[in-house]
């Protein structure tokens, strides 16, 4: 049986992972990119997928992926990052990146 301080960072990391996990699908949530009646899942899965594969991407090549309107929306919603020395999209968070990993069923392609 773990007790004191061992047994309380065991059992409070878990919640912590989970608020941080929650508060990351709250986000996604937000800016309509989760699966289901989202308004910008294609265009945020599209996203999603290249940061999963190359960790950071031109704004060139974000823009070229999902247009000015969509790719400037969803710079707003705290999921995505603009890098203004390196002109490049990466995720907002590592608390981000990870949910997505976990969750890379959410931006397959469905054909």
């Amino acid at each position: 049986m773990l007790c004191g301080i061992q047994g309380q960072f065991l059992t409070a990391f878990p919640d912590m992972r989970q608020t941080m996990f929650g508060k990351a699908h709250g986000q996604l949530r937000t800016a309509e990119i989760l699966p289901r009646r989202s308004h910008y899942h294609e265009a945020g899965s599209v996203i999603i997928r290249e940061l999963l594969k190359k960790r950071c991407i031109s704004e060139d090549t974000y823009y070229d992926l999902v247009g000015p309107g969509i790719g400037n929306m969803l710079l707003e919603t705290s999921v995505f990052a603009y890098h203004i020395k390196s002109k490049e999209i990466s995720f907002q968070s590592t608390v981000m990146k990870r949910y997505c990993e976990e969750n890379a069923a959410y931006w397959e392609v469905n054909e």
